[in-house]
């Protein structure tokens, strides 16, 4: 032992078990303690030694977020209108067909997903020429005694107005033509090889194009509206290729689902050009009310031509390449767009940034065969949120890859969407579209005023600007209102601090407000009821018959009883009004040992195929609560599961399914639903899953995405007082080998 190490030995010496100093003085006892000294450190080393040799081992074990993500890049050898590919940053979303761009409009939209330009920001309305007033799609409903105006007409003049309006806007089409501006033929097209690279939001397309070669590399920026394009052939030198700009006037809204582009209406829009250079463009558009700005910018030989009112070409003849940079805005921008190579550079940051901040899960050393494709839906499923729901505005179903519903935010599926963001350690990004409750509550505060109740009502189906929209269903769904209250904890937990009780407590107690205030109480029963009029998740029963839906009682329950948290963190009292509601909050019924998906409906087990599992939600999305007993929500499953089997489980029932069996201690049938592959449970080859009752009307339905993701954390990470096991929801029977990292639990 070196003398710098006995000095620094020395009070260890001292004060330890090797005797005091007078001791030391002695010198047998003082070799004995030199003896013993030279013992202890080396086994300090050999401790050290070990410590360093697990943390190595344990770094080993760490997951390689670069090989997880990279073994699930989507590559496409030929052409697959259902597996056409986004570029975006969930603001702003650009799909392309194999030629990297729109080039195969037609052929996509009638044979699988369409390839849209679609933004968070930008908004149309068609005109209101008879002036229609919400009013008019109106009719008083009775609600205990009291009529209330709903907007309920939605087959009325007004209604049908009111449900198309507003809508997205599409920005435009971006695609390559041939000579003369005709289009490609999918007849056209061979040797195609298209990578989506995931780690990079890269989309690379080689492909020939009538048997010469065409390499098109397409990126997006991560910060604004902003795709890029670089395009390699000798087709653009000989004239022979060209990019092409082109603008329809909206959408046929004649169909609400997947509706195309309308071509046909040239003098109801406007495409001017406001500026124009050697490399570059500004154009306005204005359609209706709408307004916006595209930037084309463009590095290479290339001539800016006009080809009708609405159609623009690049004739780069003279030239095998072109950098095309096409920003779309709201407002002009006067400095000019950065150029493809630091946009590439800015968006292989940006994904590296989601990818290795975020949490993970790795299943490559499992022996069950279904390991791999479990991961790849979860790769899959990650990438599709980030391009589609990582937005300032909460998502419609289908994100910004396609129309579903008018484009219209439906909030009861809120959670569904956002939730798994706080799971996987993305809560910047659920923060990200949370604010636009704060920014609609006044809009939600009147509108329950209007109704005769308190607190703020959430609008179920709306656009950007937060009005509701008419429906048969829309007036009487309820399960959208304790949301915002959930969401709001999930961020409380990921940041548990007083900004953002004070960030976020008007949206939760004016929710819980309204919670309470809608709450009836029932002399005769003494206790608070929920409806009628009401429609349950099911939304198949007549709103005026269905009372205390198993599953919205415990939603009101669980969020008046975290809005009496949130109080009690910020120092306040208990609301009082609160507290009675849940003390006398009507409990879900109970039939033969099994949950009632209602109050109102006692037959339903008796009833021939299938019935509704929305009941399960009360314990798998929602955490154990004192109105839901376990064993009873256990057969409640179980019979549910053994009536239909997975057919039970498709579409967001995934994660439905999948959530009340990892909590109940069902570690198999939670896996199987995860891995089901019936129709509606299928993860296509860009991981989008169909809607199973509207396959090609609907082939991008992305709640099945969120809500699998959500079941996978939750099964990975595990949930508050559930068992500390490593990924507790999955089964512990040596086949499945997980690693996780950087989850959150749910409550």
């Amino acid at each position: 032992m070196g003398k710098s190490k006995l000095i620094m030995r020395k009070d260890f010496l001292q004060t330890s078990a090797f005797g005091t100093s007078a001791e030391v003085l002695d010198f047998s006892s003082f070799i004995i303690n030199i003896h013993k000294a030279l013992l202890v450190n080396r086994i300090c080393c050999l401790f050290t030694a070990l410590c360093i040799i697990f943390s190595v081992k344990f770094k080993a074990q760490a997951i390689d977020r670069f090989d997880l993500v990279n073994r699930h890049n989507v590559i496409l050898k030929e052409i697959d209108p259902l597996a056409s590919l986004s570029v975006g940053n969930g603001d702003f979303a650009y799909t392309a067909d194999v030629t990297g761009m729109q080039s195969l409009e037609q052929y996509y939209y009638k044979n699988g997903i369409p390839l849209e330009t679609l933004s968070t920001w930008a908004w149309h309305s068609f005109p209101n020429t008879k002036n229609f007033k919400m009013e008019d799609a109106m009719k008083p409903i009775d609600f205990h005694g009291r009529k209330i105006m709903y907007a309920s007409q939605e087959k009325s003049e007004a209604g049908d107005y009111f449900r198309k309006n507003p809508h997205p806007a599409p920005l435009g089409q971006i695609s390559l033509v041939k000579e003369n501006g005709k289009s490609i033929e999918v007849s056209d097209l061979s040797q195609i090889n298209q990578k989506l690279d995931l780690w990079k939001g890269l989309l690379s397309s080689s492909y020939q194009l009538n048997g010469t070669q065409v390499s098109v590399e397409t990126v997006c920026s991560p910060e604004n509206s902003t795709v890029a394009f670089s395009i390699t052939s000798s087709l653009l030198k000989d004239g022979k290729l060209k990019p092409a700009f082109r603008f329809p006037y909206s959408y046929d809204l004649s169909i609400k689902n997947k509706p195309p582009f309308d071509w046909s209406k040239p003098d109801l829009h406007k495409t001017t050009i406001i500026s124009k250079s050697a490399n570059n463009v500004l154009l306005k558009r204005v359609i209706n009310t709408t307004e916006y700005y595209v930037d084309i910018h463009w590095k290479g030989k290339a001539k800016f031509e006009l080809d009708g009112p609405h159609r623009f070409y690049l004739n780069a003849t003279g030239s095998d390449s072109l950098q095309i940079v096409c920003r779309f805005s709201p407002v002009n921008i006067k400095q000019s767009p950065p150029l493809f190579d630091a946009i590439r550079n800015e968006s292989v940051l940006s994904w590296k940034d989601y990818w290795t901040k975020g949490g993970a899960v790795d299943f490559s050393g499992s022996k069950d065969p279904r390991a791999n494709e479990l991961e790849r839906r979860v790769i899959l499923s990650q990438y599709l949120m980030k391009v589609n729901y990582a937005g300032s505005f909460p998502p419609q179903e289908t994100g910004l890859t396609h129309l579903s519903w008018y484009g219209k935010h439906n909030s009861e599926v809120y959670w569904w969407h956002a939730a798994q963001f706080y799971q996987w350690n993305h809560t910047d990004l659920l923060e990200k579209s949370f604010s636009w409750y704060k920014k609609i509550l006044p809009i939600a505060l009147k509108e329950a005023k209007r109704e005769g109740f308190e607190g703020a009502r959430w609008p179920k189906m709306a656009g950007r600007d937060g009005r509701t929209s008419p429906g048969g269903i829309n007036p009487f769904i309820i399960w959208n209102q304790p949301n915002p209250i959930y969401l709001a904890e999930l961020i409380y937990r990921a940041n548990p601090n007083a900004k953002t009780l004070k960030k976020y407590s008007d949206v939760v107690f004016e929710s819980a407000q309204f919670l309470a205030s809608y709450a009836f109480y029932d002399v005769k029963t003494d206790r608070y009821i929920l409806g009628p009029p009401l429609k349950s998740v099911n939304e198949s029963t007549a709103e005026s018959t269905t009372q205390n839906p198993t599953f919205e009682l415990v939603q009101w329950y669980y969020g008046l009883k975290v809005a009496q948290d949130w109080r009690v963190r910020m120092g306040m009292t208990r609301n009082a009004q609160w507290d009675e509601v849940l003390k006398k909050l009507a409990y879900p019924t109970i039939k033969d040992g099994k949950y009632l998906e209602m109050e109102t409906d006692p037959d339903m087990y008796d009833k021939k195929g299938g019935f509704s599992s929305a009941m399960l939600m009360s314990l798998g999305y929602l955490p154990q609560t004192p109105l839901i007993d376990p064993k009873i929500m256990s057969a409640t499953f179980n019979t549910i599961y053994e009536r239909n089997g997975l057919k039970s489980f498709v579409s967001w029932s995934l994660g439905k399914g999948a959530m009340t069996a990892a909590r109940l201690g069902e570690q198999d049938k939670a896996i199987d639903i995860l891995c089901n592959t019936l129709p509606g449970a299928v993860f296509l080859k860009n991981g989008h899953v169909q809607r199973a009752k509207e396959t090609l009307a609907c082939p991008a339905y992305l709640p099945a995405n969120s809500a699998f993701l959500a079941a996978v954390a939750l099964m990975a990470a595990g949930w508050d007082n559930g068992s500390e096991v490593n990924a507790p929801g999955f089964p512990q029977d040596g086949n499945w080998h997980i690693k996780v990292e950087n989850l959150n639990k749910l409550p």
